[in-house]
């Protein structure tokens, strides 16, 4: 049972991340730096983000939905083993393509990437 409060919050972790993303417009400045991209590079940077949105959320419904199952089940524990492997591999993108930003800023995201890779591996934890 300790498991699912874990999948509940690597949910939680989810919808925030969705949430940041939906600010991504105004937090970027896409209304300004959006327009000095080729039309379709413009085009998908914001298909890429609606849908990581919708994944993202579609993935925390999952997560809560079904918490039983993920730990129960191989397809659920594949399932919760390769989320904390994308997390982690999100953390270690992070300096690879964002050079220029401040150590300071990777640092935190890493940070960030590392938190989600530690909530599904929470959640997929020793206790199923």
């Amino acid at each position: 049972m300790q498991n699912q409060t874990w999948i509940y919050a690597a949910a939680g972790y989810d919808v925030a991340l969705a949430m940041f993303h939906l600010g991504f417009w105004r937090l970027f400045r896409w209304r300004e730096e959006l327009p000095k991209l080729h039309p379709v590079n413009r085009g998908v940077m914001q298909v890429l983000n609606i849908m990581l949105m919708a994944f993202l959320l579609l993935l925390a419904a999952v997560l809560v939905l079904n918490a039983a199952e993920l730990t129960t089940t191989a397809l659920g524990r594949l399932l919760l083993g390769g989320l904390t492997a994308m997390w982690v591999l999100r953390a270690m993108l992070q300096p690879l393509f964002w050079k220029e930003v401040p150590k300071a800023t990777n640092a935190a995201f890493i940070c960030l990437f590392m938190l989600g890779a530690g909530l599904h591996a929470l959640a997929f934890g020793p206790g199923a």
